[in-house]
């Protein structure tokens, strides 16, 4: 029964709590929650009560009644949940089932909604489809709608999900739940993105909602009013709706998909964001127009310029205020994150007090919001997993038990005999393929490859979350019936699931970095010029990183570029973010001072050491899981050879102990070593990498090589730096023990080839004090030969270079391989990087390139 409607079967006098209920002639003493029972009922007695009895009976046990005027008394604090076991025991046939109390309900609530979701979620990963999460959450909600339909409201799942003679607690919890989700979109959102967005994003955005409108606007002025199956406030809301690209709802899906950090994906979010922005502007200018009268419409307009107003012009001021008394490195005060959820709170009901979506006031004020640390972080740090796994799932099960899905009958076909279901789905269907239509085109007249095109397209096409609530903010004012909300809640289900499996089925993230030209030492010429990616998490690699560029530096004759790559997280970010300090200035923002470090060390290295060495800085603003594909695109656009990545490891300054073990760099670096388009070096610096200024003493160097491609590879690097003065290289070449030495193989061949110099000169007897380049070969029996050659060698060099394979599947690496810990580092590299090896040497382990196309 509806509570709010003021009315009661049987119902009249007064009620004061621990009074009496007057139902007709019948009395009820006290039934206010307080323990008292019914008359008759005493000593486990069973009375038969009449519905309106019954009625009254359930309003008092939850401690809630109405008075004959129509006006509701609940008892404070309300019986929120049961007395337990002792309730049925104490009571008999008195008291509710556990579900049906308030507090049980929503857990319950909680938990199936969450059971359904994440188990869809699982299903589609099983299956391998590329399915969002918030897709599976709205089939949550789409089958406790069936689960309900097919049982009725009288039943347990009826009761459960439509409790009766109370307030909606979960739905309500889910509308505030998608309040902060909107609030910490516009939080993420950095609208300076608009001016630095390509000319075919810019375009793409604008055009992707304009055109549909425009056309969708034409075709209804050419039919009459009494022609149209929809009315003409209907007609609006669906063709804008439609016409809408939601920058939250790309962000969300790219993010779910992993593409956020691709080339298509980076157009994608700077087209949205115009295309969301250029959309909200033509809601506001419709609903002006809608408005009875002039004067209502310049109230609106007033209203929300007053709102804009004191959000950018007083919360946005005060909030960089708050960030510039801040202490460095010190958090943002609780105080002032409290006051942000206030404001959050009254923005909703302004907007709600104006006859306007609340939803709009979150997402307002959260654009006001600085993004990125150290306010805009720490919001979507301690709200949003919450608020994602838990809360919003609630709102996207309300809003589907709302729809009739047996209005889904017939809606597809034309001679269903109901014209307005067959109009809806026409024009969503109509306004699809001219989003579908103009989102190809523009971006193709701009050069972008066909499918990429198309790709991009069914990305702006896609409808999610926020469409919903805005269908569902429409239904819950009357703007629509509920036969044309369910049919738009099914075109939003079947496009968010349909859309994002063509897409992954299109888009193949393994061959973006696939290279067609063979970039890696071995294939170059040692004068050749070495290009180098080096990568920087931490000031501690900083030093590391310039010693060893350094080190490999030759001359003029052959040059040396390196592109360095500051890493930074993304907090409180939708979008990543590329900078190239070419063109940036330095100086605005705590990451920009953390990067200016980086810059001027490098440029320190480059001005001071040798002014033939090119550097080039850049800042890498990225999500961490995603970092690899920021990297490898660098790597694939600048022509690169050599990656560089810093252990995850950092040891103190005596070398001795761990001080960080950082397992999003170890991820990182496994990431960056699969899909890498060129060769990839991991330093793990435990000693000082420099060439020493005196001549007496010089760099000693020294090359594990037991063959394959990675040792060729990391040969061929320390080849590099023996052309130096002060370096001296030693390849120990571990042969296994009674075997021939003959090549028998394409790979045994390559490695003698590689060798053949080096042998010559061991061959010709020369003095080891006159060559800056020695060889040596041993023969082992097992690993365990092995490592004891490598502990009498610890303390000779200064560096190892070994091969990431090295000693694969040979004698050299049996009885150890089952040691290794970090298998980034291979069985050579990770015995000589534990903390079990005599010495603190540094080593580099290099990976030879991987992804090239029709490599053998």
């Amino acid at each position: 029964m509806d509570m709010g409607n003021g009315t009661g079967p049987g119902m009249s006098g007064d009620y004061s709590g621990g009074g009496e209920f007057v139902v007709g002639d019948d009395v009820m003493p006290g039934m206010g929650g307080g323990g008292n029972v019914i008359p008759g009922m005493e000593g486990g007695d069973v009375m038969q009560m009449s519905p309106e009895l019954n009625w009254i009976y359930e309003m008092a046990w939850y401690g809630e009644s109405k008075r004959g005027d129509g006006f509701f008394c609940e008892e404070h604090p309300s019986k929120l949940t049961s007395d337990g076991i002792w309730e049925r025991l104490i009571l008999k046939t008195a008291g509710l089932n556990i579900w049906q109390y308030r507090l049980p309900n929503l857990e319950i609530v909680i938990l199936l909604v969450f059971f359904f979701w994440q188990a869809f979620t699982i299903l589609f990963k099983k299956l391998g489809l590329s399915v969002p999460k918030f897709s599976s959450m709205m089939l949550a909600g789409l089958l406790l709608n069936v689960m309900l339909t097919l049982s009725g409201n009288n039943s347990i799942i009826g009761e459960i999900l439509v409790p009766k003679n109370r307030i909606d607690i979960p739905g309500c919890l889910g509308s505030f739940g998608f309040m902060i989700f909107w609030f910490l979109k516009g939080v993420k959102m950095d609208v300076k993105r608009l001016f630095k967005a390509e000319a075919k994003a810019r375009v793409t955005g604008i055009a992707a909602v304009t055109f549909p409108v425009v056309v969708g606007f034409l075709l209804s002025k050419f039919r009459s009013a009494k022609d149209r199956s929809l009315s003409s406030r209907e007609y609006d809301t669906v063709l804008l709706m439609e016409s809408l690209t939601s920058f939250s709802g790309i962000a969300r899906l790219l993010r779910d998909l992993g593409m956020n950090h691709s080339s298509i994906g980076r157009v994608a979010l700077s087209s949205s964001l115009i295309s969301d922005l250029v959309g909200l502007l033509i809601m506001l200018v419709n609903v002006s127009l809608a408005s009875s009268s002039i004067s209502d419409a310049l109230a609106l307009i007033v209203e929300i310029s007053l709102y804009l107003l004191m959000t950018f012009k007083v919360v946005r001021p005060f909030l960089f205020k708050v960030i510039k008394r801040k202490r460095e490195g010190r958090p943002i005060k609780d105080k002032y994150i409290f006051v942000i959820l206030i404001l959050l709170c009254f923005s909703c009901m302004y907007w709600n007090l104006i006859e306007q979506n609340p939803a709009l006031g979150a997402f307002v004020l959260g654009l006001a919001i600085p993004s990125g640390p150290p306010i805009g972080s720490v919001l979507v740090e301690r709200l949003e997993s919450f608020n994602f796994g838990i809360v919003l799932p609630l709102f996207l099960s309300a809003t589907m038990l709302r729809a009739d899905i047996r209005s889904w009958n017939g809606a597809l076909t034309f001679f269903s005999g109901d014209d307005k279901k067959f109009a809806v789905t026409s024009l969503v269907l109509l306004v699809f393929l001219l989003k579908l239509f103009v989102a190809v085109i523009v971006p193709y007249v701009y050069k972008m490859p066909l499918q990429d095109s198309v790709i991009l397209s069914l990305i702006m096409s896609h409808k999610g979350i926020i469409e919903l609530n805005f269908y569902f903010y429409i239904f819950s004012v009357k703007g629509i019936s509920r036969d044309i909300y369910s049919i738009l809640v099914l075109c939003i289900v079947i496009n968010s699931m349909v859309l994002p499996v063509v897409i992954g089925f299109l888009y193949d993230p393994s061959k973006q970095f696939l290279c067609y030209q063979k970039r890696n030492l071995e294939s170059m010429k040692n004068t050749g010029e070495l290009k180098t990616l080096v990568c920087i998490h931490r000031p501690d690699h900083i030093s590391s990183m310039i010693n060893l560029l350094e080190a490999s530096y030759q001359s003029e004759e052959s040059p040396l570029t390196s592109y360095v790559l500051h890493l930074v997280e993304l907090q409180g970010q939708d979008v990543p973010t590329l900078i190239s300090h070419k063109v940036q200035k330095l100086g605005i923002g705590s990451e920009k001072k953390y990067s200016e470090n980086v810059i001027l060390s490098f440029e320190h290295f480059h001005r001071y050491v040798s002014s033939s060495i090119s550097i080039d800085t850049f800042t890498c603003i990225a999500n961490a899981n995603h970092m690899q594909d920021d990297i490898c695109w660098l790597a694939l656009d600048k022509a690169v050879s050599l990656i560089i990545l810093p252990f995850h490891r950092t040891w103190s300054l005596d070398r001795t102990s761990i001080v960080s073990d950082a397992e999003m760099i170890r991820f990182l670096n496994f990431n960056v070593l699969k899909q890498a388009p060129c060769s990839v070096g991991i330093l793990v610096e435990r000693h000082l990498v420099n060439k020493k200024q005196d001549e007496q003493q010089s760099l000693k160097v020294c090359v594990v090589f037991v063959g394959g491609r990675d040792d060729r590879e990391a040969l061929a690097f320390a080849k590099r730096m023996a052309r130096q003065e002060n370096v001296t290289l030693t390849v120990l070449r571990l042969v296994a023990s009674g075997k021939s030495k003959e090549a028998t193989g394409w790979d045994q061949m390559l490695d003698m080839v590689e060798l053949r110099e080096m042998m010559k000169s061991k061959d010709s007897g020369m003095v080891k004090e006159e060559r800056s380049t020695i060889y040596m070969e041993q023969e082992i029996l097992d690993g365990a030969d092995t490592s004891m050659l490598l502990r009498s060698m610890a303390f000779d060099y200064d560096l190892f270079v070994v091969g990431r394979t090295c000693g694969e599947n040979h004698e050299a690496t049996s009885g150890i391989a089952n040691w290794c810990e970090f298998e980034e580092l291979g069985v050579i590299g990770d015995f000589l990087a534990s903390p079990d090896f005599p010495s603190k040497t540094s080593v580099l382990v290099v990976q030879q390139q991987r992804s090239l196309a029709n490599y053998d």
